[in-house]
């Protein structure tokens, strides 16, 4: 007996060590996360009876709490689906940054989901000119637990209440109608009478203030119109002129900038480069990031990954820089801020945001910061080339 009980006893503790494992994992950051791309064509249907829909948000601010999410948060999360939509063909460019919003937001308010042996899956419905409502109505994160869902549907048993209550009220005012109209019927005489003794209290306090109105306003009008009328005139003459000058800016301008242009070859592309390619980016941080003798040395452990969102037109819309050296972080993207605008990607034809990332080392024979291992998206093919906006726009 004595030899069973120690026996019993690590068992026990290896038991609770298991139960304590999943509870000690911390949830991973979004770059640690592996994606496993799927696309459909019509409308995702989910894998098994076993989940729980998040609905998707972009932005930072978090996701809304559910009962039916709270309930799984202690269950074992097998697998994690996001079901997003693409309806036209310039989403694509914005796929990544969109997801990685949705991821985001999820792993901020639902840590708890993101565990050891949980699977993560981007799932696209993909279909140009598709039904984006009916789309949107089966977007969001499929939460798939092992084992059932627990049933949160008891919450909603006391809104059957108050139709009952409701019924009862409407049964008792009918007896009660016809005492109320007698009350009111034997009010209405004693209001009377009490209404006409003051009524005439209130005719002789009227008639004390027109002698003091009619010899005030006599006073006051002549001087009023003699000064009122030459302002008068003077006034919209000043006028005039301004509100013609406010009206001439033109927003047809400003409408005419944000649309895509188009190039002369429908067919043109044009991968997104700033000046004429990877020789003036890198004249630019040698000129706009000069490195002292203390930073070369410094500089030669220094990597900072860059990250650029362009807009059709060009402008850098975003700038993201991360790497060990925090300092060096916030420098390069100052630096960045003084970029001009990029010449814009064209796909098809027709100018489109893309995303460009490179690493920022130091280059031993220049002996200052160079952009390296470049990736673009979308991914240029091997025809596409850095050209002028005069060379393939029309305009």
């Amino acid at each position: 007996m004595k030899k069973i009980i120690p026996f019993i006893k690590s068992i026990l503790a290896l038991v609770l060590l298991a139960i304590s494992f999943p509870m000690a994992s911390q949830a991973p950051s979004f770059d640690e996360m592996e994606f496993e791309p799927d696309s459909v064509k019509t409308i995702y249907k989910p894998a098994g009876k076993n989940y729980v829909i998040v609905k998707s948000k972009r932005g930072n601010s978090g996701l809304n709490k559910t009962p039916q999410a709270d309930a799984i948060l202690t269950a074992e999360v097998t697998e994690i689906v996001l079901v997003f939509s693409e309806t036209e063909s310039s989403d694509l460019a914005e796929r990544e940054e969109a997801n990685r919003e949705r991821w985001e937001n999820l792993l901020m308010t639902y840590p708890e989901l993101f565990q050891f042996s949980t699977t993560y899956k981007n799932v696209c419905q993909c279909k140009v000119g598709g039904d984006a409502e009916a789309f949107k109505q089966s977007q969001g994160f499929y939460v798939y637990v092992n084992g059932e869902v627990p049933k949160v549907a008891e919450a909603a048993k006391p809104v059957e209440a108050p139709p009952a209550a409701k019924t009862n009220v409407a049964v008792t005012p009918a007896p009660a109608a016809p005492a109320k109209t007698a009350k009111v019927e034997e009010a209405k005489p004693v209001a009377e009478k009490e209404v006409a003794p003051p009524d005439r209290t209130a005719v002789k306090t009227k008639e004390v203030p027109p002698p003091v109105e009619k010899t005030a306003p006599v006073a006051t009008p002549p001087p009023a119109k003699t000064v009122e009328e030459p302002v008068a005139t003077k006034a919209p003459v000043e006028e005039a002129p301004v509100e013609e000058e406010v009206v001439k800016p033109a927003p047809k301008k400003k409408v005419a900038s944000t649309k895509p242009r188009r190039a002369k070859d429908p067919k043109a592309c044009r991968p997104a480069c700033y000046g004429f390619g990877d020789e003036d980016l890198h004249e630019f941080f040698k000129t706009n990031f000069p490195l002292t003798k203390k930073e070369r040395k410094k500089a030669k452990n220094w990597i900072a990954n860059v990250r650029l969102q362009i807009n059709f037109d060009g402008t850098i819309k975003k700038v993201i820089v991360t790497g060990q050296e925090e300092a060096f972080n916030l420098k390069v993207q100052e630096v960045l801020k003084g970029m001009n605008p990029w010449n814009a990607a064209v796909k098809s034809g027709v100018a489109v945001k893309s995303e460009v990332r490179f690493n920022l080392k130091f280059d031993k024979e220049t002996k200052t910061m160079k952009p390296m291992d470049m990736i673009m998206n979308p991914k240029p093919t091997p025809k596409c080339q850095c050209v002028s906006d005069s060379e393939i726009f029309a305009d």
